[in-house]
């Protein structure tokens, strides 16, 4: 059964607001879909609270326009207790930004080195199964499985990222489109579907990239239309593009999109697309320090301006 989770349809007002924000999460076992949807508005909140109160203020009476496209159960059989991540949330929520520890960790040499290993597994990507730990080799077998769309899971999830998309379009709604990690890549396959598939005429007005791999080869080598040339290689359904990573990424490996996919900007398929690769999360969990994990980016300010300005915007 198709999982997208809305905000409170009880809302006085209904959907007041004329906007939708979509976010697309990434891989792994998540929470169940209502539990993670309030611990990623919680955070998304806080983000644009520290960013413009003024918006903020604005924005939290308005759960009904958040809607998670919870996709987890289509790839495995359990769900992440949130347990797990709660002393980090609320560490994340009480700190007013990182640590020095989070700071040193962040730009170890370790990680610096793990980086560049990871940079040399790009170019040739069997090297990952050599350098990644087993944490990295899991991501890889579980993002090979979505491109090999193994028992129709890839098909299953887009269909899910389609369906919150057209209730936005259909409801005259501005769409933030927010995809973390893998969920950018399925966001994107989705948004070209659209464009060059099925002609839908929706647009997004804002496609919100955080920690994603969409600058790697061995990801752009197997998008739905890495075959395509020309104009039909890419959606045409997005205004407006920014990318942002955090400072120690491992996953978006601080690749630029701006330059990567400049040649949708030449064609007119999209006003601009911008990169911001110094941000600083810091989300503590059961594994230590993870710039990576979602509640860190959309607690970060600078996630939170970029929303607030399209909140606000007119």
């Amino acid at each position: 059964m198709p999982v997208v989770v809305h905000g409170n349809e009880a809302h006085p007002g209904g959907r007041v607001s004329g906007r939708a924000i979509i976010y697309v999460p990434g891989i792994k076992p998540k929470p169940p879909a209502a539990v993670h949807q309030a611990a990623l508005w919680r955070c998304l909140v806080e983000g644009v609270r520290r960013a413009d109160p003024g918006a903020a203020a604005d924005l939290a009476p308005h759960a009904e326009c958040f809607s998670l496209v919870s996709w987890s159960h289509v790839f495995y059989d359990t769900h992440r207790d949130i347990a797990e991540d709660e002393p980090g949330i609320e560490r994340l929520l009480a700190l007013p930004g990182p640590e020095e520890r989070d700071l040193r960790e962040a730009r170890s040499l370790r990680r610096r080195l793990q980086r560049g290993l990871y940079l040399l597994s790009d170019a040739f990507p069997p090297l990952f199964d050599l350098v990644g730990d087993a944490d990295t080799r899991a991501t890889i077998a579980e993002t090979r499985r979505y491109f090999g769309n193994e028992a129709g899971v890839a098909v299953a999830v887009r269909h899910l990222v389609a369906d919150a998309l057209l209730d936005a379009w259909r409801s005259h709604r501005r769409v933030l489109l927010v995809g973390h990690s893998l969920g950018s890549v399925i966001a994107f396959d989705v948004l070209w579907e659209f464009s060059r598939r099925f002609a839908e005429p929706g647009r997004v007005d804002l496609f919100l990239s955080i920690g994603s791999p969409l600058g790697l080869r061995f990801v752009r080598q197997q998008l739905l239309s890495a075959r395509e040339r020309g104009p039909r290689r890419y959606p045409a359904n997005i205004r407006r593009w920014l990318n942002l990573a955090a400072v120690g990424e491992m996953t978006a490996l601080d690749r630029p999109l701006a330059g990567t996919w400049a040649e949708m900007r030449e064609l007119g398929l999209v006003r601009e697309i911008t990169d911001r690769l110094d941000l600083q999360t810091c989300f503590r969990g059961p594994e230590g320090l993870n710039v990576h994990k979602c509640y860190g980016y959309l607690a970060n300010p600078v996630v939170g301006q970029a929303i607030a300005d399209w909140w606000c915007a007119s």
